[in-house]
């Protein structure tokens, strides 16, 4: 889908401007993200070495849903999603895919897979 593609690189390119510093492991680099941006985002559980299911407690895309009246899981999610990969790929020298598990009105879950 166009959209969610565009939505996409929209979110890569703004993750641009963002340095977490030196960070180790990705509960690490969610913690400063967390620190340094409107996202709160944290580990919910590690299912594996390389799997984590996350919370995004704050997003400013979800907010974005309730102000304009869209719905939760499309072509915006893809900003976040666009935004946290490049970030986290670029601090852990790593491919990072989140996948989207569960919308929700307070936090959504995804599961972040890192090869």
């Amino acid at each position: 889908d166009c959209a969610k593609a565009i939505c996409y690189i929209a979110g890569k390119k703004i993750s641009e401007v963002i340095d977490l510093g030196d960070c180790k492991g990705v509960e690490e680099c969610l913690s400063k993200l967390s620190e340094v941006t409107p996202w709160d985002v944290e580990v919910f559980e590690k299912v594996n070495e390389n799997e984590y299911l996350v919370v995004f407690k704050k997003c400013p895309i979800r907010q974005t849903h309730y102000t304009v009246c869209t719905k939760q899981g499309g072509a915006l999610c893809q900003i976040t999603h666009g935004y946290i990969e490049t970030i986290l790929s670029a601090h852990l020298n790593r491919k990072v895919k989140l996948i989207l598990i569960h919308p929700g009105p307070n936090a959504c879950l995804k599961r972040l897979v890192v090869s």
